[in-house]
């Protein structure tokens, strides 16, 4: 009997230490935000014939920005197209990654341009940023108009 009273004492002992080891606070690794963040702000756009040229202030950890989006609709009464009201829904998309022709990143400075627009027709834009650790949330800037 009394080793039967040890034993599951020891026992009871035991399985206390390892649960108290599974206790805690448990989360995914989180990049570090004041050091790996990076912000987008619109410095200039300009129409040009049928393209839209931006360039696109970077700051904080420029080198953390790994893709470049150009989010952006036609506005007007045709198919597809947003209305001046409406809330900004992008139906196209042009992206650019790090070593790709059309990402031109000097400095803090990030020059974008898409081509293909219709002409006489106004666009609404935004660019997002997307870094190169998997778990830190997209960037954006606010939303513009880009008149023909």
């Amino acid at each position: 009997m009394r080793k039967t009273v040890v034993s599951t004492t020891a026992l009871l002992l035991c399985l206390s230490l390892l649960a108290g080891c599974a206790l805690g606070h448990k989360q995914w690794p989180e990049a570090s935000r004041s050091e790996n963040r990076f912000t987008l702000k619109l410095m200039d756009g300009e129409r040009v014939d049928d393209c839209l040229v931006l360039q696109v202030a970077v700051n904080g950890s420029v080198d953390r920005l790994w893709r470049a989006s150009v989010l952006y609709e036609a506005v007007g009464d045709g198919e597809g197209q947003g209305c001046a009201g409406c809330p900004f829904v992008p139906r196209k998309a042009q992206h650019f990654t790090r070593g790709q022709e059309g990402f031109d990143l000097a400095g803090n400075i990030l020059k974008l341009s898409i081509c293909g627009l219709e002409p006489g027709v106004e666009y609404r834009f935004k660019v997002s940023g997307k870094s190169e650790i998997p778990t830190m949330g997209l960037q954006y800037t606010d939303v513009y108009m880009a008149e023909p």
